[in-house]
């Protein structure tokens, strides 16, 4: 066990060894402490300047994350892999580009996430409306119609671009969406700062999305049901691989890859209408939002890999705004 002053965290041991190394709980104690400064400190305080002066100051934020390889999952993990992965990443999604390109990517992929993490802290400290005079959307009108008429809508998202700004641009434009997040930020192994982030940034979404909620998965799976059933949306992120037996084979990023099936599944029990979107982020402060066609699979499940199809062309279009990419090199192929 280490302890920084703030609270006693639980460092692995290294094998054959019967405590942590000192410098691996000094290291340690530097990054838990860092991760207080950064989530519980600085990052409020960049959501209270001006726009424009905050997201420069949150790229700023980025390139230094990317300089030392600064991310929460990493240093959750004790294992410092994001920055790697990701590079890897860049050189299966622009083979035909060099080392400079890849690291420049690899790079901005940091920044898009700080901005992803600003937008998101402005969430909770102020109203989002302004998004709507600084966005683009293109094919919200068939998702707003299939509401009406009462039919629930799973909808495909990523790890990518503005994640906040696409759930509050959707809630804006008169959709009710609910959120499916998981639970793994609530963890006791996660630092409390980087847990009550989270807290913040879910209620700054459900103050945007119609009154559509925030539900951790692992703790409410019924809620998405019956929120389909009621001719609500979903938000499921759909770039995480299938960890059981069961998956939904689709190709993607140039193989057949096995993803969790629990879109496919949810729109068949609930009769519901499947659709995706990206939110990306655009010069001078700007987003975008493009939602896919609708499309039912309750005849043919395997249609789904449209929307996979929607997904990864559009990621191939501007793959640093993927800050998920590295999860790229974990999805399993169908042998």
């Amino acid at each position: 066990m280490a302890t920084t002053g703030l609270t006693t965290v639980s460092v692995p041991k290294t094998r054959g060894a019967s405590s942590p190394r000192i410098l691996q709980r000094l290291e340690d104690a530097a990054h838990y402490g860092f991760q207080d400064f950064d989530y519980r400190l600085l990052q409020p305080a960049i959501a209270r300047l001006p726009l424009r002066v905050g997201q420069a100051v949150a790229d700023a934020r980025g390139c230094v994350n990317a300089l030392f390889d600064l991310d929460w999952r990493s240093l959750y993990l004790r294992r410092r892999y994001v920055r790697t992965a990701t590079f890897r990443a860049m050189r299966r999604l622009v083979p035909d580009r060099g080392r400079w390109t890849w690291a420049a990517k690899t790079v901005l992929r940091f920044v898009h996430m700080a901005r992803e993490e600003w937008l998101a802290a402005v969430g909770h400290e102020r109203s989002l409306q302004f998004l709507v005079d600084c966005s683009d959307l293109k094919g919200i009108e068939p998702l707003l119609q299939a509401q009406r008429a009462g039919r629930g809508i799973v909808l495909l998202s990523c790890h990518y671009g503005s994640l906040p700004a696409g759930i509050v641009l959707l809630g804006l434009s008169g959709l009710r969406v609910n959120f499916l997040a998981s639970a793994v930020v609530e963890l006791p192994t996660v630092h409390p700062a980087i847990t009550d982030f989270y807290r913040r940034k879910y209620r700054g979404f459900e103050r945007h999305m119609n009154g559509g909620r925030v539900v951790y998965f692992e703790r409410s799976p019924r809620y998405f049901y019956r929120a389909l059933q009621r001719g609500e949306a979903v938000i499921v992120l759909g770039d995480l691989r299938s960890k059981g037996k069961r998956a939904l084979d689709v190709p993607f990023f140039g193989a057949a890859r096995r993803m969790a099936q629990g879109p496919v599944r949810m729109a068949q029990r609930t009769g519901s209408l499947l659709s995706a979107y990206l939110c990306h982020h655009e010069p001078g402060g700007r987003y975008s939002l493009e939602c896919a066609p609708l499309i039912d699979i309750s005849a043919d499940p395997s249609k789904a890999a449209e929307l996979y199809a929607f997904l990864e062309a559009r990621i191939l279009q501007r793959p640093e705004q993927w800050w998920a990419a590295d999860l790229l090199h974990s999805y399993d192929e169908v042998d």
